[in-house]
């Protein structure tokens, strides 16, 4: 089962094809295009909580360690 992330990645994706593929107008490009960066932002930002998450873990592992 995925998560929100991997289907929010995978709308993503979705979104950057469309844009590659030019089948769109340019009003509607340019809707799709502020979409992918709205989310490309959201998407940003829970990597940088992921990444503080596992540096949290590693230092508490290394406490644990000395102990």
């Amino acid at each position: 089962m995925m998560g929100d992330f991997e289907k929010e990645m995978e709308k993503l994706s979705d979104i950057a094809q469309r844009l590659s593929s030019g089948s769109e107008g340019i009003e509607k490009s340019m809707e799709i295009y502020q979409q992918g960066i709205s989310l490309a932002d959201k998407l940003q930002k829970k990597l940088d909580a992921y990444k503080t998450q596992v540096e949290i873990l590693k230092i508490q592992e290394e406490t644990d360690e000395q102990l």
